[in-house]
């Protein structure tokens, strides 16, 4: 068994193996003399960490590896297409079911609140792999609780981990233009032809988001602006009473 992948997932250390074919380099190679285990050293000396839930849990391990001056990927799997199989104690398959949970990146935005601003680093990369997956359970004769005690209600299956079945899309973002696109267009745009820039309020932006995407993204708005204030994306404008307007920055 390779050094840090004891609790390793089968979608984690699939995505691995892929990447280090990919850019020809090693699978779990020491970081300095730091503690920290990199998933990928590419042949170039480029760091490729798979950051399959919380990514603000890279933080401190990215930061470190920017400040080296080394280039960094960050590959994050969203499944847009989840299959939930069921197994009983003996492994033996009892169903599998689509779920019907579709994630985007937006879904993502809670877990990137801390490692934000990193990814406007002209050496950091976020690549977001839309893809199908696959979660396997194991079912228990009585509700109960997982290891890490992360359930709020008990529940009478435990997770055997999570398999890719394939990726369908790539998406690239690393500089400001790439995150532009989660705003709707006509937030984009300048309000005339001085190219003045267009000021919007957070209860605009969820107006926008449910007109082009639905309900359901338009609840990600406040958290939305609040990350591209942080990355420096959008800034406030103007106040007027207790609403911000807010503008692409220059």
């Amino acid at each position: 068994m390779e050094i840090n992948t004891y609790n390793e997932s089968d979608l984690h250390s699939t995505l691995k193996k892929i990447y280090a074919l990919e850019s020809n380099g090693n699978m779990e190679v020491k970081l300095d003399d730091t503690p920290w285990i990199c998933d990928i050293m590419a042949e170039d000396g480029s760091i490729i960490e798979i950051q399959t839930s919380n990514l603000s849990a890279l933080t401190e391990k990215a930061s470190y590896i920017l400040e080296t001056g080394r280039k960094l990927k960050i590959i994050h799997p969203i499944a847009a297409v989840k299959w939930i199989e069921l197994y009983d104690g003996k492994g033996k398959l009892l169903h599998r079911k689509k779920s019907p949970k579709k994630m985007t990146i937006f879904d993502s935005l809670r877990s990137m609140t801390q490692i934000c601003p990193l990814f406007l680093h002209e050496n950091c990369t976020l690549e977001i792999l839309t893809c199908e997956i696959t979660e396997m359970r194991r079912e228990t004769q009585t509700p109960c609780q997982t290891t890490n005690k992360s359930r709020r209600h008990l529940k009478n299956w435990l997770p055997m981990g999570k398999r890719l079945d394939k990726i369908i899309k790539k998406e690239r973002f690393s500089e400001k233009e790439d995150w532009l696109k989660l705003l709707p267009e006509d937030l984009r745009k300048s309000s005339n032809e001085k190219e003045v820039p267009l000021t919007f309020r957070t209860c605009d932006l969820q107006k926008a988001l449910k007109s082009a995407h639905g309900e359901k993204l338009s609840r990600w708005a406040a958290l939305l602006i609040w990350i591209f204030a942080k990355m420096k994306i959008l800034e406030a404008k103007e106040i007027k009473g207790r609403s911000k307007f807010y503008a692409i920055s220059a």
